[in-house]
């Protein structure tokens, strides 16, 4: 992802469960507080300290379909109640998919879709 100062982008409370992976350790059905385009918030208690590599994963579970998006993600931050994530790397499609995840639960869609923008210059894809 280009490099921004993390507290620039919109972060909107998500209500949902993610599963961390963690030097070899699976942390399941973790609380997640807060998302944004470059990171999120997961709360727990991890053996974990800052730059420390992990993966996370959210499902989203529908009608008629399941999708796992995965995430490669940098320890930014630890504190006694979770981790501030920062995402390193992730497919296309599940970038598309955060994208919408943060455009539904947002207050002003506006600001956050100036933000896509942003990620997608004129005749460029993401920079991730």
């Amino acid at each position: 992802m280009k490099s921004k100062d993390k507290r620039s982008y919109v972060r909107v409370l998500f209500n949902r469960k993610a599963k961390l992976i963690l030097h070899g350790r699976t942390y399941e059905e973790q609380p997640v507080r807060n998302l944004s385009l470059i990171g999120m918030f997961i709360a727990g208690s991890f053996d974990a300290k800052v730059n420390d590599i992990c993966t996370v994963e959210l499902r989203e579970t529908g009608r008629h379909t399941c999708l796992t998006l995965s995430f490669t993600a940098k320890i930014v931050r630890v504190e006694k109640d979770g981790l501030g994530l920062e995402f390193e790397n992730m497919q296309p499609d599940s970038y598309m998919f955060l994208q919408t995840m943060i455009l539904y639960a947002t207050q002003d869609p506006l600001s956050v879709a100036e933000e896509f923008l942003e990620d997608f210059p004129p005749n460029q894809g993401a920079s991730f």
